[in-house]
Parts: C-alpha cells; structure tokens; sequence
C-alpha cells in the first residue's frame, strides 16, 4: 500500500469521525498528520474540527496553512464564512461566501449564510422601526399618532413579512402592518403586548391558514371564548373583529395556549382588550341576541361545531350575519376519530396507561363508552357527536358549500386503528366506516344559499 493511499484512508476515517461526531477521534487521526503537512487535506479538515467544537479561534492559522497553496479553494473560503457567523461577523461572512460563490456557483450552503445575513439585516431594520412603534402607541391613544410612528408603519407596510410570520413576534408585528388595508387605523389599534400574546398562544395560526378569507374582510368570530383570536385576524389583515361567545368571562386574564394545551395568563382582560381597541368588539351572547343588526364578510368557527349542541340552530341563526358575499369557514374536530374525545391523550406518543381516563378512551374506546356515561358527562353535555354525513347535511341545509376537506389523523394514529379495533367500534355503532374513524377534522368554506351565482 502506498503512502497516498494510506493518508486517503486516514483521511476518510477522519472524515467519517466526524460525521458520527466523535471529535477525540478525529483529533487523534488529524493531528499528527497536519504537524507533518501543514498545507495538507489533514489541516482542512482539522479546522472543521475546531469549527466543530466551537474553537474558532484555533481555525485562522490552520485555513491559512491550507490555503496558501490553493488561494481560490471554496470549501476554505466556505468554511472561513461559517467561523464568522459563528462569531457574530456577518460582514467577513457574507464577504468569505460572496468568494465562495465567485469560484463555485453550485454552493447552496454558501448562499444559505448570504440569505441569512440579508434575513438578519432585515430584521434589525425591523426592528428599529417596531421600536418607535413600542415606545409611542400608548401615548399615542391619548394625544395622538406621531409623524415618526406613521414613517416607521409606512415602512413596516413596505417590507415582506418572514414565512413563520404566526410564530414569530417580530414578524408577526411586520405582518400587521403589511397587511393592514389602512395604516392609519392600525395604528389606532396597534398592541404589541397582544400581538406577542398572540404569537405566543398561537392565536395566529387559523386567520392566516384561511387569509385569504381575511385580509381586508370583516371578521366574526362565532364561538371565540374569550376572543383570544382577535389580534390574530387583524395580523392577518382583517378591517375589524367581532367575538361571539355567550361563556365569554370578559373580565377574566385566564387564556387557553394552545402551543402547550394548558391555561394560562393572557395578562389582559377581554373587556380591556375591546375598551382599547376600536377594531375589536365582543359580544357574550349567541347570534340571535348580538345588540348590533349587520353583517360580516367572513363568519369563522375554529373548533367550535363539535361543542354546539343544537347544530341545526346556530347554523340557521348564522344566515342574518351573511350578505351575498359572505363565507362561513369552520374546522369540525371529529368526535369518531382517535382524538375525538377532546382528552389526553391527543397523540400516541402521548399514551400513559396508568392514567385511568387514558385506558378508558385511547384507541376510540371513548367510542364504545360514550352511550353510557352519565347525562352530565362531558360527551353528552360538551360535544354534540355529530357524524360527518350529518354535520355535511347541516351545513347544506342553509348554505352552499365551496370547500369540504376531510383532513385524516397522523399516521402514527391511523396505524393504530387494527382490524380488532375497527370490529369492536362496530359493535357500538354498527354503521361506522373507516372514513369517520380515520378523519380528524373537517375543513369547510360555505356560502350563503342567496349568493348570485
């Protein structure tokens, strides 16, 4: 075996070292034979190790080593780039991928940290505009919006919020003012305390999955709670928000997080948030009792069709709330599906079975025992248990449906429903089929049956 060959070899153990991320090793490959060559292909990839272990200090004099045989090598200069990200640099490593690129076109990592660096410079832009917006909105809603808020909207409404616009507080901010049809009324209702609630609580997550119903629409929110969802539809461009709920607490702080399903301190009351915010109104009563006679561009149910225990009704009771534009859009949680039982557990990683309630509802057995819990049972007090061909004929009963979308459960969950199981449902309610056992939830855009057209 040749002295090349063996060096490949050592070379390639490195390299596979360091992938499986054991860095002793790798050391103990490189380093004997980077002291022997410094210019060699040892020395390279002993740099990627300090880079590895956060050793950026160590990395400068051994790409110098490397590099001086090879000025226009691009993996020196690519990794030269990564060090200065790693170090807060962004210049030196926009400048290190700029020459990467320049000899190598075909680097996507080169231009991942270019594209990085421009996301980066946009959001410190951002952010000094959403500072002025911070500082000044309070006062503002007592003697008025200042030339400086107005310039620093302007050019928050000029920039493209980030793609996890939901998730994200500062570009949740820049979405709302993006969005927003005019900008001098969302200064007027700009809170950046509730847009960071919002995000936060994932509040934003269902006006922008049905945006394209929102923004520039006005918004009633059927079912809202305590209205947690207000915020979210103006993020998502909507001209105004109304909240209906006759359960809303409106002088209550306590909030349902829905990124961690557990209660939690909004730090705000309903009632504040309507008293504050002229684009958002409440209202704790059904559709028939609203004290206001008008009518919505977009009616929104969020999960709520499963808790209504006259369906029928509240569906008829949303026709006055429509004009010949309007859409009803809501998404029905399935009772007959793995989840259905709005318990834990929700998912099947989530199953403890020395959880009593988890034994007696997993794998659709909430199903089988349903029929017998007591008449104060949540399953008979809280969700209807209406079936997917019955909630579709409700619906078609007054409106004309545009979308119906019967989204399935994961397949983790579906691989769970085993033909034993799918007999036992059975024997409970005979007339079952896989579809309804296998759908989690329904997605729907209907309109008013008096639309043209």
């Amino acid at each position: 075996m040749t002295d090349q060959t063996n060096i490949a070899e050592q070379i390639e153990a490195a390299k596979a070292a360091l992938t499986r991320k054991d860095f002793p090793e790798a050391r103990r490959i490189l380093t004997p034979m980077a002291e022997e060559k410094p210019t060699g292909t040892a020395t390279f990839f002993l740099a990627r190790l300090e880079m590895e272990e956060g050793n950026y200090d160590a990395m400068p004099p051994l790409l110098d080593s490397f590099q001086a045989p090879r000025p226009n090598h691009a993996g020196v200069r690519l990794l030269r780039a990564r060090m200065h990200q790693a170090k807060g640099e962004m210049d030196a490593a926009r400048a290190e991928a700029e020459a990467a690129l320049d000899i190598n076109p075909d680097l996507p990592a080169a231009q991942r940290i270019l594209d990085q660096g421009e996301a980066q410079d946009a959001a410190q832009k951002a952010q000094r505009h959403v500072s002025v917006l911070d500082k000044g909105y309070l006062d503002a809603r007592d003697s008025g919006v200042t030339e400086a808020m107005r310039r620093a909207a302007q050019a928050l409404s000029q920039m493209v919020p980030g793609p996890n616009w939901a998730d994200d507080t500062l570009q949740a901010k820049i979405a709302y003012f993006h969005f927003a049809t005019d900008l001098e009324q969302a200064l007027l209702n700009y809170d950046p305390h509730l847009i960071d609630v919002s995000t936060r609580f994932d509040y934003i997550t269902w006006p922008k999955r049905i945006q394209e119903h929102v923004q520039g629409k006005s918004v009633i929110d059927v079912g809202c709670a305590f209205g947690g969802y207000g915020m979210g539809f103006l993020v998502a461009g909507a001209t105004s928000y109304a909240g209906l709920d006759p359960l809303m607490k409106l002088d209550s702080t306590r909030a349902k997080n829905k990124r961690v399903r557990k209660w939690d301190d909004m730090g705000v009351t309903p009632r504040e948030i309507e008293d504050t915010l002229p684009a958002i109104r409440l209202f704790e009563c059904i559709a028939e009792e609203m004290p206001v006679k008008e009518t919505f561009d977009t009616i929104a149910l969020h999960n709520v069709t499963e808790h209504l225990i006259q369906l029928d009704l509240v569906f008829e009771g949303l026709v006055p709330l429509c004009h010949a534009g309007s859409h009803v859009i809501y998404l029905h949680h399935n009772f007959y599906c793995w989840n259905g039982h709005h318990f834990a557990p929700n998912q099947p990683h989530q199953i403890n079975l020395d959880e009593p309630r988890q034994r007696q509802v997993y794998d659709w057995q909430h199903i089988d025992i349903a029929p017998d819990v007591p008449e104060d049972h949540y399953f008979k007090t809280k969700l209807n248990r209406v079936r997917l061909d019955e909630i579709k004929a409700i619906t078609e009963k007054h409106f004309d449906i545009v979308t119906w979308k019967e989204i399935p459960s994961s397949k983790a969950t579906l691989a769970r429903l085993t033909p034993e199981i799918f007999e036992r449902v059975q024997k409970t309610v005979p007339d079952i089929t896989r579809r309804e056992l296998e759908t989690n939830v329904v997605f729907c855009i209907a309109k008013p049956k008096f639309a043209a057209g």
